[in-house]
C-alpha cells in the first residue's frame, strides 16, 4: 500500500497539539502507521477518528507495549491501539463518536503522566552532563599538575594544546548541535510540564500553540544531522586510527637515520610471548588550528645477536644489555602565533614528571627557534623547532645528542 510521509509541524510533547493534527490528517483521508520526526500515513484515514496519546503505565510490567488487559479495558470501550511513538506514548484511536473519553476526568489524565514527567524532570537535570563529562578533564588538564611526582609543575603550559583540541571538527559539531539542541529540548520540556501540572489541578491542558514552520525545519535538521554525525565520527575514527611506521606515509625522521649503529625493531621471543604490540607506531590528529599533526614513536633494537633485550644500555657497542634507542616526535601545523606555545606545550607533554629538566633556546639556520631539553642525571632529551606554524618536538633516549642533529630535525619544519 502506497504510503506519504510528512514532517510533523507540532511538538511530540505537545499532546493536545500532536492529538488534533493527527485528526486533521484523518479528515483528509490519511491514517498513521508511524511516528517520529516525520510521521507515516497509509490513504485509509476516516474523517471524524479521533486520536489519544496514553502515555506508558507508571506501574510495573508495562513496557513499550500495552499490556492485554489494558487492550480488552479499552476496546471495550470502543478505542484500538496504533503503536507506541517514542519511548513516551502508546497511540490509540476511534472512529466511534459516541466513544467514551480514555480517562473521565483531567486529574487521572495528569496522574497517567506522572512517570512521564519524572523522566523529563530527570533529563532536565543531566542535560548538561555532557559538556561536563568532556570539558572537565581539559579543567583537569589545566588546574592539576601531571603527578604529585613531578618536580617542575607547571600547569597552564599545555593551554595551547587544549585550545588545539577544543578546534576537532566532531567537539565543535557536538557543541553547535547541544546550543541548537538545548533550547528546542527545553520548550519541549517546559510543554508536557505545563501539561502535567494543569491536569493535575484538575484544569485543561495549556492550548497548543498549533503547527508551525519552525518545528518542521528543526525536525528535518534532525534527520539531516544523523548523517553528518556519522561521517564526522567514522571519518575521525578512520583518520585518528594508530597504524605500524611501516605504513605511514607523512614524513618523520627515523631514528635509524640518528643512529650510529646498525636497529631493528623489538620483535624478541619475550615481546611476542608478553601480549605486547610493537611501539612503532604513528596517530594522526585533526583539528582546524592544525590540520596537519601526527605522533610518531620509535622504540628500536641495535643488532647485537646475544645480548639481553628489554633494557636500555648507553654502551652501543658494549655491555650486558642490548642498546635500545627510543625516539617519539610529534609535528604540528598550526598558525605560527602558536607556534612557540604549542611547542613549548608538547615539550611539556614528553616531559618526563619525576625528573629535572634543562632548557636552552639556540639558534639554527632555517627556523624561528631551536629549544633545546636535556635531563640533568640520564639519557633523556628533547627539541622543539619551528619555522612559520610548522612545529617538531622530539623525546629522545639514547646515545647521540641531539643538538648534533639539528640538520636532521630541522627538515621537519622546512617550507
Amino acid at each position: 500500500m502506497k504510503t506519504k510521509r510528512k514532517f510533523i509541524p507540532v511538538s511530540l510533547y505537545d499532546i493536545p497539539g500532536l492529538e488534533h493534527w493527527l485528526e486533521e490528517q484523518a479528515n483528509l483521508g490519511l491514517f498513521p502507521v508511524g511516528l517520529s520526526e516525520w510521521a507515516t500515513f497509509t490513504p485509509t484515514g476516516v474523517p471524524g477518528t479521533r486520536f489519544r496519546l496514553d502515555p506508558f503505565a507508571n506501574r510495573m510490567g508495562e513496557g513499550t507495549e500495552p499490556t492485554q488487559e489494558k487492550l480488552e479495558l479499552y476496546e471495550a470501550a470502543g478505542w484500538k491501539y496504533a503503536f507506541p511513538i517514542g519511548q513516551a506514548y502508546f497511540l490509540f484511536y476511534t472512529t466511534d463518536p459516541a466513544a467514551p473519553e480514555l480517562y473521565t476526568d483531567w486529574e487521572s489524565r495528569g496522574l497517567s503522566l506522572d512517570r512521564l514527567a519524572e523522566q523529563i524532570r530527570r533529563a532536565k537535570r543531566s542535560q548538561f552532563l555532557p559538556p561536563i563529562a568532556i570539558f572537565l578533564p581539559l579543567l583537569v588538564l589545566l588546574f592539576l599538575p601531571a603527578s604529585r611526582f613531578d618536580v617542575q609543575p607547571d600547569r597552564f603550559t599545555r593551554l595551547p594544546l587544549v585550545l588545539l583540541y577544543l578546534f576537532n571538527p566532531f567537539l565543535l559539531l557536538f557543541i553547535a548541535l547541544f546550543c541548537y539542541q538545548t533550547p528546542i529540548q527545553l520548550r519541549d520540556y517546559r510543554t508536557l510540564l505545563a501539561t502535567h501540572e494543569n491536569l493535575k489541578e484538575g484544569l485543561p491542558p495549556p492550548p497548543s500553540p498549533g503547527p508551525s514552520k519552525r518545528i518542521v525545519r528543526e525536525h528535518m535538521v534532525s534527520v539531516l544531522l544523523v548523517p553528518v554525525l556519522l561521517l564526522v565520527l567514522v571519518g575521525g575514527r578512520m583518520l585518528e586510527r594508530t597504524v605500524p611506521v611501516e605504513e605511514f606515509t607523512a614524513p618523520y625522521v627515523s631514528l635509524r637515520d640518528m643512529e650510529s649503529v646498525p636497529l631493528g625493531p623489538y620483535e624478541t621471543i619475550i615481546r611476542k610471548n608478553s601480549g605486547l604490540s610493537s611501539e612503532n607506531v604513528a596517530k594522526r590528529q585533526f583539528t582546524l588550528l592544525a590540520p596537519a599533526w601526527y605522533e610518531v614513536s620509535q622504540n628500536l633494537d641495535a643488532l647485537q645477536p646475544g645480548r639481553r633485550p628489554g633494557s636500555f644500555s648507553p654502551d652501543p657497542r658494549g655491555g650486558e644489555y642490548t642498546y635500545s634507542p627510543n625516539l617519539d616526535m610529534t609535528y604540528v601545523h598550526t598558525l605560527p602565533l602558536l607556534a612557540r606555545p604549542v611547542a613549548r606545550s608538547q615539550m611539556d607533554v614528553y616531559r618526563l614528571v619525576n625528573l629535572r629538566w634543562t632548557y636552552e633556546e639556540v639558534d639554527h639556520p632555517g627556523t624561528d627557534f631551536v629549544i633545546l631539553a636535556n635531563e640533568v642525571d640520564g639519557p633523556w632529551q628533547m627539541a622543539a623547532l619551528a619555522k612559520g606554524g610548522r612545529v617538531a618536538v622530539f623525546r629522545y633516549a639514547g646515545k647521540e645528542d641531539l643538538a648534533d642533529h639539528l640538520d636532521l630535525l630541522a627538515a621537519m619544519v622546512a617550507p
